[in-house]
């Protein structure tokens, strides 16, 4: 019998395409994560969370990156972040350059930064709050609140909005989920914070480190934060690197610190977190 070379040809053609195919639909964030993976590697982990965030200058801005899933998920995005996601995204990556994880490892600690003890259980164990993030990510030893030690003074505000709130958030239909907020914000409101206050600021930019963690407090009433972002150092001068809403992408502010945050008048001050090499 003779083979059959057209339906031969049609094989190694279709294996072709499949193969082609296969490639190049690897999923977007995991190439992106070999990429930014192959970046130069300097520095403490500080410095680069800094690295990580500039490779994202230019990215759109995007806002409720994490929300609307039907069930509570890990989101891996980085072509389109919100301030939240690119610092959380930024940190994880640079903790993957520094201890040569692969992308498993990197969604895995993805997973430690953005939930309650590493564990993803539905809308209330994601790290909501800003204060409730910063603590959980001290307590397990990859971050340290510095703000009282550059100028910070006590913070004190009933932080309630999520719950006084609910309509803002579909997850919160729920009433069991709504109560594990709510009992989340009482936690929350039990420990001690501290924040630098929107005056005291300029005195405390030449304290400031490059991939410092910055987080802006709100005059929202219930509310801790409104924005946060990664801090560059020109000089003695401290500027933002930021997933900014007016901008529409990750940029880097044009003001200095304390005159952009005295720019919008619904930042009340400041809090500040330092990356800790283990």
């Amino acid at each position: 019998m003779k083979p059959n070379f057209a339906f031969l040809s049609f094989l190694v053609f279709s294996f072709l395409i499949s193969w082609s195919i296969d490639t190049t639909a690897q999923p977007t964030a995991q190439r992106i994560f070999t990429q930014k993976m192959d970046l130069p590697g300097n520095g403490d982990l500080g410095t680069q969370v800094l690295r990580m965030a500039e490779s994202f200058l230019g990215t759109p801005y995007v806002a409720s990156t994490l929300e609307g899933n039907p069930t509570e998920k890990l989101v891996c995005k980085f072509d389109g972040l919100d301030c939240t996601t690119l610092v959380e995204s930024s940190i994880a990556l640079a903790i993957a350059k520094n201890e040569n994880l692969n992308y498993e490892g990197y969604k895995t600690e993805l997973t430690k930064i953005r939930y309650r003890e590493g564990v993803i259980d539905g809308y209330p164990s994601r790290l909501h709050y800003v204060l409730d993030w910063i603590y959980e990510n001290e307590k397990r030893g990859r971050l340290e609140d510095i703000t009282a030690k550059v100028g910070g003074v006590p913070f004190k505000k009933e932080i309630n909005f999520m719950s006084t709130h609910a309509n803002f958030y579909p997850a919160l239909d729920n009433t069991e989920v709504w109560e594990k907020v709510k009992e989340q914000e009482n936690i929350i409101n039990s420990r001690e914070h501290s924040y630098i206050p929107k005056a005291a600021l300029q005195k405390a930019e030449p304290l400031l480190r490059d991939g410092d963690i910055v987080a802006f407090t709100s005059s929202v009433e219930g509310l801790d934060c409104n924005h946060m972002g990664i801090i560059t150092k020109i000089g003695s001068r401290a500027y933002l690197l930021h997933a900014s809403l007016a901008g529409k992408k990750v940029i880097l502010s044009t003001l200095p610190l304390a005159e952009y945050v005295a720019s919008v008048p619904k930042h009340t001050g400041m809090i500040v977190a330092r990356m800790t090499d283990q």
